[in-house]
């Protein structure tokens, strides 16, 4: 009986985990400030599994909690000139824990506006430790980086807040036309690969 109690304070503890990344992830997009697009209804049930609607309430209690990766897919349609494509993916590991977000964003070269924009849907993912102030970093590194994209033709960069490691690609696929990928996950290392003190420090 104790070995029974046992496993159901897991499995509740573990759909307790699956609830919450589900819910992050469908108010992730209504917190991000982006008007010109407009966001599809929220699939309950993430990647890579179809499950009917009747059968949801049955797969949450005894699938949900043992899945070991799945994912989020959003795709965007755009609404406004200059915006061709906005597609986001939140990836979820082993014991539920977040792994990875990446935003892909294909619009005209405007390094202001992809840095605001970008910068925006990163604070709206409200990662632990994020603080006042984060965002507006996340900006400077993108639009200097992004800015630089004349004449090479695709930039690359990292940047650290806390415990956020952000990956920028931003290639050019026309003379006016980009497209940046941006990766948010979690490290303990800075840059260089030493470890982070509790406070997200070097």
């Amino acid at each position: 009986m104790v070995l029974g109690r046992r496993k159901r304070r897991e499995a509740d503890e573990a759909r307790a985990k699956f609830i919450a990344n589900r819910e992050k992830v469908r108010s992730w997009s209504g917190r991000w400030d982006c008007p010109e697009v407009d966001w599809p209804a929220f699939e309950e049930v993430p990647s890579p599994w179809l499950v009917l609607p009747r059968e949801r309430d049955r797969w949450l209690e005894f699938h949900a909690p043992f899945i070991e990766r799945y994912d989020w897919l959003l795709e965007a349609t755009p609404r406004a000139n200059g915006v061709d494509e906005l597609w986001a993916l939140w990836e979820f590991g082993a014991g539920h824990g977040f792994e990875r977000l990446t935003i892909r964003f294909r619009t005209v070269l405007d390094p202001e506006y992809l840095a605001e924009k970008l910068a925006l849907g990163i604070e709206a993912a409200a990662f632990d430790g994020w603080q006042d102030g984060d965002a507006q970093s996340v900006y400077d590194w993108l639009c200097e980086g992004v800015g630089s994209l004349a004449g090479s033709g695709m930039v690359r960069g990292k940047h650290r807040l806390g415990f956020v490691l952000l990956e920028m690609t931003c290639a050019a696929v026309g003379r006016t036309t980009v497209i940046t990928e941006l990766r948010a996950s979690l490290t303990t290392t800075s840059l260089d690969g030493r470890p982070l003190k509790p406070d997200g420090r070097d």
